[in-house]
């Protein structure tokens, strides 16, 4: 049986120095919940920000994760074990960053049906919500029809974003764009974005308007478009 891992406290500064990934995935391997939160407390010390810590700490952590559970060095429990706590871990560190001011609109976010890991998914709504957007987030694995039922019930909608991490999933990614474009108005922008979606080209050919390469470039399209 593993034992739960003791982290040693980050020192103000050593943001580039420590391996925040590497630890946090030892953490997660061995279902230490208060070991992974205190060491994204040291990072956040350490000068970390929401972004960083997601997309620099906790991301590589997760694929490396996953890549160890395909490669068979990982049992299947332990992979589900680790998204749990990461789940969790989401919840309490997010609501630090909760923003406080207007909304600047509402993204609907989600999944098309064949995709499983809602982890991604929750992520970016939380970077979003930290940014002054509504996020409504919808999960994965959510068929075409309500995909454009989820949308239809928005206010303040400005844009629609589709998270695709399998190559499988493209077809399904499609359906969902094809119904959501059917329900919204001219304005309201579709995204694309996620492991599978590795161009604007393969963003266009599934029938978005536009490829959010990463998070932060989401962020800079979303700041571009005209506020009605």
């Amino acid at each position: 049986a593993r034992t739960a891992t003791t982290q040693k406290p980050a020192k103000r500064g050593s943001r580039q120095a420590a391996d925040w990934a590497g630890r946090f995935e030892t953490c997660l391997i061995a279902g230490d919940e208060a070991g992974a939160e205190r060491l994204l407390d040291d990072a956040l010390a350490s000068g970390h920000d929401l972004f960083s810590l997601y997309l620099e700490v906790v991301s590589p952590a997760l694929v490396s994760i996953g890549d160890r559970w395909q490669r068979g060095r990982l049992e299947i429990h332990e992979e589900h074990r680790a998204s749990t706590i990461v789940a969790r871990l989401f919840a309490r560190v997010s609501a630090r960053f909760a923003h406080r001011g207007p909304s600047r609109g509402t993204v609907v976010i989600g999944g098309p049906s064949g995709e499983r890991h809602g982890l991604a998914i929750t992520m970016v709504a939380d970077l979003l919500r930290s940014r002054g957007w509504h996020v409504s987030d919808i999960g994965p694995d959510v068929p075409a029809s309500a995909f454009a039922q989820a949308v239809k019930r928005v206010d303040q909608l400005r844009a629609v974003c589709v998270g695709v991490t399998l190559r499988e999933s493209l077809a399904a990614a499609r359906e969902s764009i094809t119904a959501v474009k059917k329900v919204v108005d001219d304005d309201v922008v579709v995204y694309a974005g996620g492991a599978a979606i590795d161009s604007a080209a393969t963003a266009a050919s599934i029938g978005a308007d536009e490829w959010a390469r990463d998070p932060r470039a989401l962020l800079a399209l979303l700041a571009s478009e005209p506020v009605e």
